[in-house]
């Protein structure tokens, strides 16, 4: 008994924090199996503090999570929220609507499809990062 309850606590920090990892507030379900296997992550970066991810690859389409980075010079606590790219090694950027990362900016067009709940959704990459594994 002494060597199951350390043991069962050490499973449940090492799910704890496997879920912490992946910035999901809760456990999402497995991907179907048409969506392709997706590694890396889509995060903003230290120069945009926050990241939309978007319903389609155009600016007024609806957010559907806002991701913050919370380090350096963002204001917050601390702490670095990403998403799951939706292909593997974050492939698949896409010409789409027009966007600007700061207000008076340069203007870009460049996509990235991410995971948001099992779900395709988009990114404005040259407002954030992206790194594979």
């Amino acid at each position: 008994m002494r060597v199951a309850r350390p043991l069962s606590l050490f499973a449940a920090l090492s799910i704890a924090l496997a879920g912490a990892a992946a910035t999901a507030p809760a456990a999402p379900a497995p991907a179907p199996a048409a969506a392709a296997a997706g590694s890396g992550y889509a995060a903003p970066t230290m120069l945009h503090c926050k990241l939309n991810v978007r319903s389609a690859t155009k600016s007024s389409a609806t957010v559907l999570r806002t991701l913050r980075n919370r380090n350096g010079n963002c204001p917050g606590k601390g702490g670095h929220d990403s998403v799951p790219c939706w292909l593997n090694k974050c492939g698949g950027i896409t010409a789409g609507g027009s966007y600007t990362c700061q207000s008076g900016g340069k203007s870009y067009k460049s996509w990235l499809p991410v995971k948001h709940q099992g779900k395709r959704a988009w990114v404005a990459i040259k407002c954030g990062t992206y790194v594979t594994p």
